[in-house]
């Protein structure tokens, strides 16, 4: 796969009706745009592997902030300035009054930046009743930043305290947030009940801090906006599996006597509006810009973008309100770094901004100048995983990604890479069934009472790919895995569910773009599908042979289709990337390691651990069931 470059394209300083072509600019140069000093690009990452980002566009420089991580170059201003990760699925952002408030969803925490530095001066984690409460969008007014949370509360933060100091309930899983005539407006999504969405928004009164009022409109409500007078709200309605589309509708309600005036018929799924007009978009990749009379609800340009220029997946937009210049973002395939366009208001290509984060998604300008200055301490790796021995992916739509194949990698590159990952909380992938990765670990982790070790995945409830586990002791104490290995007996091996010894072989396509074709010992045959979101070749590009073969417990087939939506349904316990990680099922221990013939292993302790696909499956929407990992903890770190 060829290598991105960060690139940054821009007009030189002419009229913006004379509309000149892109120009390709170095780092070095300067970007002319007096409307600010610079931009914010918050990036959401990938679930459950804690790597969302911020990034900085500097406009007296003309660059995006850059520095040289542990894993590489990297464009994540926060790490760079507190020596640590952000969180998981970074949602939303606002720059209010002196302090940067970014809602950080799968780790439930309110960050609170000095916007002037991006030090971290407060993180309030938000959780109710000892369970996270999923932040989801914020706004503010007056003192108080407001955060709408998907367990379904709006909490108030003192701007001045930075605590905070009040939660009211409102409807079921809220999903946006704004301010018009004094009062707050909440989109009530229900988006967790799939077959039965919330259709209201709360109304809450800013002086009472108590919710007054829920208008109905239709199901599954989003993104809501304010022009001061009148609120929009985006509804989804149910997801369509089989147009792959939602059937949205755009509702204006009055600020005045919060009531529904209109809904229009429009496919707009996330938008931006000044003076009047909205810029939309609709979901799903190759969606296109387009202009809206928020008064008559009107479309008045069904393509914005009037050079040419394509947007891949769009997934945030904003309008700078003094220039009227167009900022999207593009998420791409969802899983590599996506890039930020910024079109002059008459839709021609200014400049582009690639490798900005994977899945940016939120965009706020800002007034003062930043100062950056790199983390002085040394930031301590994650986990417990200190070797990569082996790392041997069957074929797979993120092999080749995660971690990145770049040409002259081999196999000892590809293990390097797959460390760095571990000790930075990356996600690897181990393709199709029986692709694996051996490690080894920081110190020996001993078999005590209770769960002894952790293995991070990115599973969530409907969506389990499950591994299975080996360990090792070093018996010989060469400080090599070549000793005797032992299966963690999971719930399906323990109820004679699985399959020992099954083999599987690859054999490498003719061409990017092919279908990958399998065998197994039992005569079943198939592919692992390629599909449209990844491009890239699904066999091990730094493989020599065209055919590789693997070995491993098969698991019971857990992918099934229900009411049209495809569900990878988890086991009851032992696996890894089968549960929400850090749930008690989700944990090991070192007592479930079991003899070929199913008898106890007793084993003391264990310094090696190897991870192996476990399941066969693939559908045409998800594509194939391919086991992710990240972070190995260490449960009884006293014992070492």
């Amino acid at each position: 796969m060829r290598k991105v470059n960060h690139i940054l394209l821009s007009a030189l300083l002419l009229t913006l009706s004379c509309d000149p072509e892109p120009v390709l600019l170095k780092h070095s140069e300067i970007v002319a745009d007096g409307d600010h000093t610079g931009i914010f690009v918050l990036s959401e990452g990938l679930f459950n592997r804690n790597n969302s980002t911020l990034a900085w566009i500097d406009f007296e420089t003309g660059a995006v902030d850059s520095w040289k991580s542990p894993t590489g170059t990297s464009y994540d201003c926060f790490e760079k300035v507190n020596g640590r990760r952000l969180g998981d699925t970074a949602n939303d952002m606002i720059l209010y009054g002196s302090h940067l408030y970014i809602v950080v969803s799968e780790s439930s925490t309110i960050d609170i930046l000095d916007a002037t530095t991006l030090k971290s001066v407060k993180q309030i984690p938000m959780s109710r009743d000892g369970r996270p409460s999923e932040p989801r969008r914020i706004t503010a007014s007056g003192d108080y930043v407001y955060v709408c949370s998907f367990d379904g509360t709006v909490t108030r933060i003192d701007t001045l305290l930075l605590t905070a100091d009040r939660t009211i309930n409102v409807g079921r899983n809220p999903d946006g947030i704004c301010v018009a005539n004094g009062k707050l407006y909440v989109s009530n999504s229900g988006g967790l009940d799939f077959n039965n969405p919330d259709c209201t928004v709360s109304v809450i009164d800013l002086n009472s801090f108590t919710e007054t009022k829920r208008i109905e409109v239709r199901q599954n409500p989003g993104s809501i906006y304010s022009d001061g007078k009148n609120v929009f709200v985006v509804s989804r309605g149910i997801y369509d599996y089989g147009k792959n589309d939602y059937d949205t509708r755009l509702h204006k309600i009055d600020a005045e006597n919060d009531v529904v005036t209109e809904t229009f018929n429009i496919p707009i799924l996330t938008m931006d509006a000044h003076d009047g007009i909205a810029w939309f978009y609709g979901y799903g990749p190759g969606g296109t810009i387009q202009m809206l009379d928020l008064e008559r609800g009107e479309i008045i340009n069904s393509d914005f973008i009037t050079d040419g220029t394509r947007i891949q997946c769009p997934y945030g937009i904003r309008v700078e309100p003094r220039s009227g210049k167009v900022y999207v973002c593009d998420a791409a395939d969802y899983v590599t770094p996506g890039s930020l366009f910024c079109f002059s208001p008459e839709g021609r290509l200014l400049y582009k901004v690639t490798n900005i984060g994977i899945n940016p998604n939120t965009i706020t300008f800002c007034d003062n100048k930043v100062t950056l200055r790199r983390y002085a301490g040394k930031p301590e790796p994650k986990g417990h995983v200190d070797r990569v021995f082996e790392y041997m992916p069957a074929p797979g739509q993120f092999v080749n990604l995660m971690p990145q194949y770049e040409e002259g990698d081999d196999a000892q590159t590809m293990a390097q890479k797959c460390l760095e990952a571990f000790q930075s909380g990356e996600m690897i992938t181990l393709g199709a069934f029986g692709g694996y990765v051996t490690v080894g670990l920081r110190s020996t982790i001993h078999n005590l009472e209770g769960k002894d070790f952790r293995i991070d995945g990115n599973a969530f409830n409907g969506s389990s790919e499950p591994g299975v586990v080996w360990v090792s002791s070093d018996e010989n104490h060469n400080g090599l895995p070549d000793d005797k290995w032992y299966e963690i007996e999971g719930s399906e091996q323990k109820a004679g569910r699985s399959v020992a010894d099954y083999t599987i072989s690859y054999t490498r396509p003719a061409h990017e773009d092919d279908h990958t074709p399998w065998t197994g010992s039992d005569g079943r045959s198939g592919s692992v599908l390629h599909n449209k979101s990844h491009s890239q070749y699904y066999y091990p590009l730094w493989y020599e042979s065209d055919a590789v073969e693997f070995t491993g417990t098969l698991l019971p087939d857990n992918i099934t289709q229900e009411n049209d939506i495809w569900i990878m349904k988890s086991f009851e316990y032992g696996y890894v990337d089968n549960l929400t990680n850090n749930t008690e099922n989700a944990l090991f221990d070192i007592e479930w390691a079991v003899n070929p013939d199913g008898t106890p292993a007793n084993l003391e302790s264990i310094d090696f651990i190897r991870i192996q696909n476990g399941v066969i499956g693939c559908n045409e929407r998800t594509g194939e069931l391919s086991t992710e990992v990240s972070t190995i903890y260490n449960l009884n770190p006293k014992s070492e």
